[in-house]
């Protein structure tokens, strides 16, 4: 079918961006004869679909050949921002008092060490919004880099402290005071920061117990880090490092304490149109002090929200085997890994991870996981004996997942008996758990024992996750082999509206089409099936229907 001249311009122009994407030359130069449309079409193409940097060259382009378009500079300015790319430093300049625009130019400034024209820069921000959040905190810090910390430490204790940002700014000022040497008057800052906040954050906890420790008080610099691992359970892995680095103080600049307010407003937005501004915050944060793994760790989290797994798990890549948080992000790119099936190499690493932490059962599991994945059942059983071994003789609720993986890989081995008992231990632990209530449920079905009581765990499971397309599969399953082939039909219909893309729910929607008689609708769904990449057994079942039903035909 002809195209109008503009659909070929646009598909002209994002056949130049994927060509400029594939086979791994994504930093390749753009074309230079791309007509201004067609630089602006790729450049918001390549950043509708995560390719940031590809983007900002389009974008660039297109700047190049209509330069006093506002909208089209803003776009590419935003774009430059995502892809820290260098370009937005000079697009900045362009920008006026667009409050972005000033926080790039101040940040350049800090870098160069010219404070106090930061604090020049920064009063320009708007008193309200956002930006009235931040704007004393980076005005203090200007301040403090320009050796004025008693102005600095003024200006954040004479605000609100009742104020949402109150407990923020109590503890910038006590980070101030600490950085001048001012032990005295950043005490009972810390004191009154450590009151204000509900329940200890990371950084909160980092500096209180980096004070401590330099005041020679290491037992109470160890508990409040035992607290704060008690609270976040996921830093139970860098409590120990924690505690060894306690005492080097978390900020030695005043550049540390303007990445360090970007974390803390990028840590303290959470609605969905935020989440572009997070991602620049974060990246002035890393701009600014590269070695900030906790703005990698949640810059890495966004990654994931904005399904872009790779480069999440990139990110927690900058975080180094001496870093505190090393655990914790080795355990998050390994679970972002796994989901790609990506994780094999990481073992080795994980290993090293339970090797240094005896007691924590997490690296373990999760090594198990990765090799069950994998097929590799022998091994993940005897990984996932190991974790219990360590959770003990009366290990916590949470470790249902743990007995549940172990079932999967012993049911994998053909020993029914020890998966059966795996699967009511974790039952036991954590009562009415859906997915072990489907799992004992859809094996009952399938080796064609009490369907009855079958379809009564799928149903109960499903109370629980009335939407899960695998739970629906197996009502649909256990329907079929009761022989209630309408019910089973309309139920299966919707597990794979729920699951569109799992190729044994669409092959289970093929096998009731067979049983209804619709010959030509079963060969079609498993076509489907098929072309879906199911694992190697489900792939052999579907191809010996097919051949059946074609020596049929």
């Amino acid at each position: 079918m002809p195209c109008s001249k503009m659909l070929r311009r646009s598909a002209c122009a994002l056949v130049l961006l994927l060509s400029s994407c594939a086979g791994g030359r994504a930093d390749t130069a753009s074309p230079p004869s791309l007509s201004l449309y067609s630089a602006f079409m790729a450049g918001r193409y390549a950043a509708a679909t995560g390719h940031e940097t590809t983007a900002a060259r389009f974008y660039a382009d297109a700047i190049a050949l209509d330069p006093d378009n506002r909208t089209l500079l803003r776009q590419g300015f935003i774009t430059a921002l995502l892809a820290r790319s260098p370009d937005a430093t000079m697009l900045a300049k362009r920008m006026g008092n667009d409050p972005l625009a000033i926080l790039v130019r101040g940040n350049a400034l800090i870098e160069a060490g010219h404070d106090r024209k930061a604090a020049t820069l920064f009063a320009k921000m708007p008193a309200t919004g956002v930006t009235g959040l931040i704007r004393p905190l980076l005005l203090a810090w200007s301040d403090a880099g320009a050796g004025r910390f008693g102005p600095a430490i003024d200006r954040l204790t004479g605000l609100d402290a009742g104020s949402p940002f109150g407990p923020v700014y109590t503890l910038n000022a006590a980070l101030i005071a600490d950085l001048a040497g001012r032990e005295a008057e950043a005490a009972p800052l810390y004191r009154a920061a450590e009151q204000a906040f509900a329940s200890p954050n990371l950084r909160l906890a980092q500096a209180i117990a980096s004070f401590q420790a330099r005041q020679g008080h290491f037992q109470s610099a160890d508990a409040i880090l035992v607290r704060l691992a008690a609270t976040h359970p996921d830093l139970r892995l860098a409590l120990r490092r924690m505690e060894r680095d306690a005492a080097k103080p978390m900020i030695t600049s005043a550049q540390d304490g303007v990445a360090e307010v970007y974390l803390t407003l990028a840590g303290s937005l959470d609605q969905p149109q935020q989440v572009l501004l997070r991602q620049i915050l974060l990246g002035f944060a890393l701009q600014l002090r590269p070695d900030l793994a906790a703005a990698s760790l949640l810059l890495a989290n966004l990654d994931v929200t904005l399904h872009h797994p790779e480069r999440a798990a990139a990110t927690l890549t900058r975080i180094g085997a001496d870093d505190p948080l090393y655990g914790p992000a080795l355990m998050q790119r390994a679970q972002i890994l796994a989901g790609l099936g990506k994780a094999m190499p990481l073992l080795p690493a994980l290993a090293d991870l339970a090797r240094t932490h005896p007691h924590d059962a997490a690296p373990i599991t999760l090594a198990a996981d990765i090799e069950r994945d994998a097929g590799h059942y022998r091994r993940a059983r005897r990984l996932y004996s190991q974790a219990l071994a360590r959770l003990g003789p009366n290990p916590p609720g949470e470790a249902w997942a743990v007995y549940y993986g172990r079932a999967i890989a012993e049911d994998k081995l053909h020993d029914w008996p020890a998966a059966d008992a795996d699967l009511h231990h974790a039952l036991a632990l954590q009562p009415g758990q859906p997915f072990v209530l489907n799992y004992l449920g859809y094996s009952d079905a399938l080796r064609g024992v009490d369907l009855a009581q079958a379809q009564t765990m799928i149903e109960e499971a499903l109370q629980v996750d009335p939407n899960e397309g695998a739970i629906i599969d197996s009502l649909g399953y256990v329907l079929l082999r009761e022989g209630k082939i309408a019910q089973a039909m309309r139920t299966q219909i919707r597990a794979v509206q729920e699951a569109p893309d799992d190729a044994e729910v669409n092959a289970h929607l093929a096998d009731i089409f067979e049983a209804a008689g619709d010959h030509l609708a079963a060969r079609n769904q498993w076509v489907r099936a098929l072309a879906l990449h199911p694992d190697a057994a489900e792939a052999a079942r579907i191809e010996a229907h097919l051949k059946h039903d074609a020596a049929g035909s």
